[in-house]
């Protein structure tokens, strides 16, 4: 017969071939699925760093007020310019101060923010491991006072005042 070669037969089953090329897909699509979205997810982390102007309470990814669309907008249009996370922050501190910012830079007095809740809790569990120590400790039993013998010269007086009394 002259269709017949000298091909090997395969060595994998159709159903393991086709679960091999089902997973090589699938990873593909896993390593190409975050490419296009890294400038959006960037855009939403800055976001999400700065406090809306209008009311000081919401960050402006949250808040959907005129002043934090501008934000959204501007934030969006300079990630896409290629500015990095630092020099946005920068821009926004320059205009509205450090009040913008979710969560304060560590420089100077704010450093304090980050510093006295660990001070805070150090000194705390110092404090409770004292308290803990004091009352565990065990405490001396003290027992009946030894009564101080009196002088001669009242027990005398007792003395003659009971055989008084018989």
């Amino acid at each position: 017969m002259a269709w017949q070669t000298n091909v090997p037969e395969p060595k994998f089953s159709n159903t393991a071939t086709l679960m091999i090329r089902a997973f090589l897909v699938f990873w593909t699509s896993l390593a190409f699925a975050g490419t296009g979205d890294r400038a959006a997810d960037k855009a939403r982390e800055i976001e999400d760093n700065l406090i809306a102007p209008c009311c000081w309470t919401q960050p402006v990814s949250q808040h959907y007020s005129e002043a934090a669309g501008e934000i959204r907008r501007g934030v969006r249009e300079m990630v896409a310019a290629g500015k990095t996370r630092e020099e946005i922050l920068d821009y926004y501190v320059s205009i509205y101060g450090e009040r913008i910012l979710a969560t304060p830079r560590a420089k100077g007095f704010n450093i304090l923010v980050y510093i006295m809740p660990w001070v805070a809790f150090i000194v705390g569990t110092w404090l409770l491991v004292m308290i803990l120590r004091k009352l565990r400790a065990p405490r001396a039993i003290k027992g009946p006072a030894e009564s101080a013998l009196p002088d001669a010269g009242y027990s005398a007086v007792v003395e003659k005042e009971l055989r008084d009394l018989e």
